[in-house]
């Protein structure tokens, strides 16, 4: 399928608040990365505790969202990643997928489970100096000692989930000819117009009430907003 052959038209695909939470998400993980370098456990602490609630807003609009959102609109098995990616592969031209493909849903869905099992590893740890997290000395030794080993290998392994990440993005901008970037500024993507018809039809196009997403940002900030309060 080419530019050429199909007339491409503006289709709503992401929701703002899938938009604000993956900025947000990038913003965060940056901040969380760097003041860990630079060894700022205040900043970093704080950065860890609003990237939980990121986390946990995402797992709720995962549900409950719009339907480009919601987990069962995209997550798929590594056997439908793979054909995706093969086929991919075989034709150079843009994929227009609308919403997340097999792969991307997968990237996703690690990226989001990878940095909740990396906040509450920083949560279980300390820096035997001046730092101790909410949770260490707290869990069993059988869970709390891997829980701290991993805080460093798991922040190691977050970061070229997002470099690999970039990557697509850039094989998607340069190769395929298809701006991922402008579809998650402004919510639209341009479409071929048998694809955005049936999406349209399925009721897919329509985004789920800010209302909803305002419920699920203030369950999502009491969590990491108890944490600190309590420790």
């Amino acid at each position: 399928m080419s530019e050429t052959s199909e007339r491409l038209v503006e289709t709503p695909v992401w929701d703002l608040p899938v938009r604000l939470f993956h900025w947000s998400f990038a913003i965060c993980f940056a901040v969380s990365w760097i003041s860990g370098q630079a060894e700022n456990l205040d900043l970093h602490y704080g950065s860890g505790l609003v990237l939980l609630g990121l986390v946990i807003f995402r797992l709720l609009w995962g549900l409950v969202g719009s339907p480009t959102a919601r987990f069962a609109h995209f997550l798929r098995g590594p056997g439908a990643a793979i054909a995706y990616l093969k086929e991919s592969f075989r034709h150079r031209g843009p994929s227009y997928s609308f919403g997340h493909n097999a792969a991307g849903g997968l990237m996703v869905v690690a990226l989001i489970v990878l940095a909740g099992l990396q906040v509450v590893s920083g949560m279980s740890s300390t820096d035997d100096v001046i730092f101790e997290g909410p949770l260490y000395g707290r869990l069993p030794d059988w869970l709390g000692r891997p829980l701290e080993i991993l805080h460093e290998p798991l922040a190691n392994i977050l970061l070229a989930l997002a470099l690999l990440h970039i990557l697509v993005i850039l094989v998607y901008r340069f190769v395929k000819r298809e701006n991922l970037v402008r579809a998650m500024v402004l919510g639209r993507a341009r479409l071929p117009e048998p694809v955005a018809q049936a999406a349209a039809a399925r009721g897919e196009t329509k985004g789920a009430p800010l209302g909803r997403a305002l419920v699920c940002a203030i369950l999502a900030a009491a969590v990491p907003a108890a944490i600190h309060y309590f420790y």
